[in-house]
């Protein structure tokens, strides 16, 4: 007897206990609801290029991407005797249009460049190529050819070239890109766009500047992006897309509401065993 006893005392005092946290979270429910409402999104947090002008004329300034080390080149070599452009091009495989969009087979047929800014071509030997465009390449492997092949013709692209997005988007992960003039908005677009409840103002672009890496936070929402040297993408640029305040808002709420929701099936659930 006096064992039912304390325990129907010890589920009161739960109860008690349950009711006082239950009666506090009752009295915050206006405030939950502040700050609900509080977290909804409108336009102006979630519109990229924010102007009051219908019509905008912004000039571009494309950057110009020297090749550094790890980076890929495909180089090709035509001429009018294909045997003889054979001795200066790489072995590759079968060369038909699924192998070409393939990354693995590109990098298998391209010139890794060195540590050292190297490539080494067959026959012509060893060019340095770290820090000259790949139209500078073209002309250096160019003038080289000249001498073993007469009007030939060579052809310069950098296969290396992907871009990767992280953070609240769609489709995090990396794409290859086959465009050397690729912007911020196509990345994201290849990415799926970003989500609604992604930060336009806080995207961090992290760049690789020979032994160092650069930081950068861009503003989706200014049409001044365009201007930016960022705006148009380097090879192994990494987009991070942080999410906003309201979606971490959401989730902490969403918590609040299943723990208040457990909080009062529990008192129900007391209540009806204290007072059987």
């Amino acid at each position: 007897m006096k064992k039912t006893l304390s325990n129907k005392t010890g589920i009161k005092k739960y109860v008690s206990c349950a009711t006082w946290f239950f009666r506090i979270g009752r009295r915050g429910f206006p405030l939950l609801v502040l700050l609900m409402l509080s977290s909804c999104y409108t336009s102006r947090n979630v519109n990229y290029l924010q102007s009051d002008k219908r019509k905008l004329s912004i000039p571009v300034y494309p950057t110009v991407y020297a090749v550094q080390p790890n980076d890929v080149l495909n180089i090709k070599i035509q001429s009018r005797d294909p045997e003889q452009a054979t001795f200066f091009n790489l072995s590759t495989l079968n060369t038909n249009r699924n192998n070409q969009a393939n990354p693995a087979n590109l990098f298998l047929s391209g010139y890794p460049v060195t540590q050292e800014g190297t490539i080494k071509m067959a026959v012509v030997g060893e060019l340095q190529v770290a820090g000259k465009t790949v139209e500078e390449i073209r002309d250096l492997v160019q003038s080289e050819i000249d001498k073993y092949l007469l009007n030939a013709m060579v052809l310069v692209k950098l296969t290396s070239f992907k871009i990767s997005v992280l953070g609240d988007v769609k489709n995090p992960g990396t794409n290859y890109v086959f465009n050397t003039q690729s912007t911020i908005f196509e990345a994201l677009s290849a990415a799926g766009d970003l989500n609604l409840t992604a930060k336009r103002k806080g995207l961090k672009l992290i760049r690789q500047q020979g032994d160092e890496s650069i930081v950068v936070d861009l503003d989706l929402t200014d049409p001044s992006i365009i201007q930016s040297p960022y705006y148009f993408l380097h090879p192994n640029d990494v987009l991070y897309v942080e999410p906003s305040k309201q979606n971490l808002l959401n989730n902490n709420l969403g918590l609040f509401s299943v723990l208040l929701s457990a909080v009062s099936t529990t008192i129900l659930v007391l209540n009806f065993v204290s007072n059987n």
